[in-house]
């Protein structure tokens, strides 16, 4: 994981390079943002609108880091509810997020970035946002797995009908992969994915049947909401 921290932080210091103060990228991007922290989903996938401006989180400099990048979409999305830490070497990075702490040093777990479920190639500062883009803010440990799960579902499913789900990951290359053993769950529901990560579920009841997976060692999904029709 130390390897990707250091990509992380050296995007942040290109954008320093690349991006002066007296640049303006297009406001008004439209992204969805989702925080998982260690234990828990911090914010569930959240639509928000960038805006012209700067960020000063952390004492960063006015103008270093615009509004419209990623980091001006978590402050959004969370309400200004976080904080990081700036250097002029390495630019601003996320400390603590909703209330969860992950110092940059000493640490074991730290706030990763994610864009449409790949490693962010930039740091907070660095990501010039594309209308439609999933950012998700994650707590990771330095070693481990540690990649996003997402879930493939049916559009709508009939109630006293199963319906089947794939439970996949992302891995290093941005590929989709199988996740097999990942623990799926809803209210009345839990299962285990097998080999080629599929899980069989029953409509039981007419709504909305909400789930989401969880597996040691990967980001927890974003929760999943299938219509239940009669």
């Amino acid at each position: 994981m130390h390897h990707r921290k250091i990509l992380a932080l050296s995007g942040a210091t290109l954008a320093l390079v690349l991006v002066p103060s007296t640049t303006a990228l297009a406001a008004g991007t439209t992204v969805s943002v989702r925080v998982e922290g260690k234990s828990r989903t911090l914010l569930s996938t959240t639509v928000v609108r960038t805006h012209a401006g700067s960020i000063t989180k952390g004492g960063t400099p006015p103008g270093v880091c615009p509004s419209t990048t990623a980091a001006g979409a978590l402050d959004i999305a969370t309400r200004h509810r976080w904080n990081g830490s700036y250097s002029s070497g390495l630019g601003l990075s996320a400390t603590q997020i909703l209330g969860e702490s992950h110092p940059f040093n000493p640490h074991t777990y730290y706030w990763s970035i994610w864009v449409d479920n790949r490693f962010a190639p930039a740091g907070i500062c660095g990501l010039k946002l594309h209308r439609g883009e999933q950012l998700l803010f994650a707590a990771v440990p330095d070693t481990g797995t540690d990649y996003p799960i997402v879930i493939n579902a049916p559009r709508h499913a009939t109630e006293g009908h199963p319906f089947a789900v794939k439970v996949l990951y992302y891995n290093a290359k941005g590929a989709a992969k199988p996740l097999a053993g990942a623990r799926v769950r809803g209210v009345g529901f839990s299962a285990v994915s097998n080999q080629q990560g599929v899980v069989s579920i029953a409509a039981q009841h007419t709504g909305k049947l909400e789930y989401s997976a969880t597996s040691t060692g990967y980001i927890r999904s974003a929760q999943v909401t299938v219509p239940v029709s009669p």
